[in-house]
């Protein structure tokens, strides 16, 4: 593909970026890319995770979500077409049916742009804290910013387990690659929670243990933690300390839905987990830039920035749009959606962590998120009633991750 100077005014023709800023179109527009493909091309949206794609001019089929229909689009008399706009499946993929133009943007540096544009203004940030931003800021939409890998183990493991076809032998093989994960997996299997009358000794017992569903489950987990990696002090001890509330705030989410019956308890114990990975890059940022960060600094960048990041982390791993909104609702107590949704159980979920470890949260009386999901709010300095008697279920949750 080749670059042209056309990328500013089809940005500004494009629904999510036509209200930015002349400066912030003329950032994102350095990062795109503008080719044509020849007819009877296929590109599948799963090799296309990193970017978002645009039909410029040109007719395709898409296959989407389970729905096939025929695109066209008309250089200069149309918008372009957002190609794979929601979360992708295996099966997602385009093919062109005549000669078509494609703009590219790289999914990092859109997400950067409009999470600046719309959040970071009302971030109250100090002149230390803006000069960070401004340097983060800079490096995403230059698409240098190095963001964690995606556990790429437990995404295998995802794509097996819904295989019909798949057996326990190939789901063995694939988690004795990461000792790290065959390690932990057998650890989980022996805690209280899932613990047969005799200890589970391989990982191919511990699958028969567990089942597809639950390895699925706990392989994916247990994939995230090696993400939350530091060298230093300060930024061992603050990512640490990320982790350990992400342990927290998944195990309450898993409960959450379990007792209320809302959603998916997996995915939720999922959407607790990554709703703090935002985090990871801020830190390791601040270990490469100071050799010895101020433990306060590191705190109130988290705080304040982690759900810009984290938009991006997930957005980067394919993840889906419920869990982007995980993220970024992550510290936004007022959000209220129409109908449950993972983000308003992470936010009852964060509520119930921060209260059961005594540590500063608002009034649950103000948290629309405990209406959304029907939940009583909580009489101050109360807990949630519907968890009550889910003590034992919580310490063996918080068993598998070792916490």
């Amino acid at each position: 593909m080749q670059q042209t100077p056309e990328f500013a005014s089809l940005l500004a023709q494009i629904e999510l970026t036509k209200d930015l800023a002349e400066d912030a179109l003329n950032a994102l527009s350095a990062q795109c890319w503008f080719g044509e493909l020849g007819p009877k091309k296929r590109i599948r949206s799963v090799d296309v995770r990193a970017h978002r794609l645009f039909l410029v001019d040109g007719n395709m089929v898409r296959m989407y979500d389970g729905v096939t229909e025929r695109l066209q689009s008309f250089h200069g008399l149309s918008d372009p077409i957002d190609l794979f706009p929601e979360a992708r499946d295996e099966g997602d993929c385009v093919i062109t049916e005549t000669a078509c133009k494609l703009l590219r943007i790289p999914a990092a540096a859109l997400e950067a742009v409009l999470s600046k544009s719309t959040e970071v203004d009302d971030i109250d940030l100090d002149p230390t804290e803006a000069a960070f931003l401004a340097e983060l800021y800079q490096l995403i939409t230059d698409n240098r910013l190095e963001l964690p890998a995606r556990p790429e183990v437990a995404l295998k493991i995802q794509e097996l387990t819904s295989d019909p076809d798949a057996g326990i032998d190939e789901l063995t093989e694939i988690i004795q690659r990461d000792g790290t994960i065959a390690g932990a997996l057998l650890h989980a299997t022996n805690s209280p929670l899932f613990r047969a009358s005799k200890e589970i000794l391989s990982v191919r017992d511990a699958v028969l243990r567990m089942g597809f569903r639950n390895t699925r489950m706990l392989t994916t987990n247990l994939a995230l933690r090696q993400a939350f990696k530091a060298k230093h002090t300060a930024t061992r001890d603050a990512m640490a300390r990320v982790w350990s509330d992400g342990v927290l705030c998944s195990a309450y989410s898993y409960l959450l839905s379990d007792v209320l019956q809302v959603l998916h308890r997996e995915r939720a114990l999922l959407a607790g987990l990554v709703a703090g990975i935002g985090a990871v890059p801020i830190i390791q940022f601040i270990e490469m830039r100071d050799a010895d960060p101020d433990p306060d600094l590191i705190e109130s960048l988290v705080y304040k920035l982690s759900s810009i990041t984290g938009v991006l982390v997930i957005n980067y791993w394919g993840l889906g749009e419920d869990l982007v909104k995980v993220a970024e609702e992550s510290s936004n107590w007022g959000y209220e959606a129409e109908e449950p949704d993972y983000a308003s159980i992470g936010l009852v979920a964060k509520w119930a962590m921060l209260q059961s470890e005594g540590r500063p949260y608002p009034d649950a009386a103000q948290v629309p998120a405990f209406r959304t999901l029907g939940l009583p709010p909580p009489e101050p300095g109360e807990p949630i009633a519907a968890l009550a008697d889910s003590g034992e279920a919580l310490e063996s949750l918080k068993s598998m991750f070792n916490l």
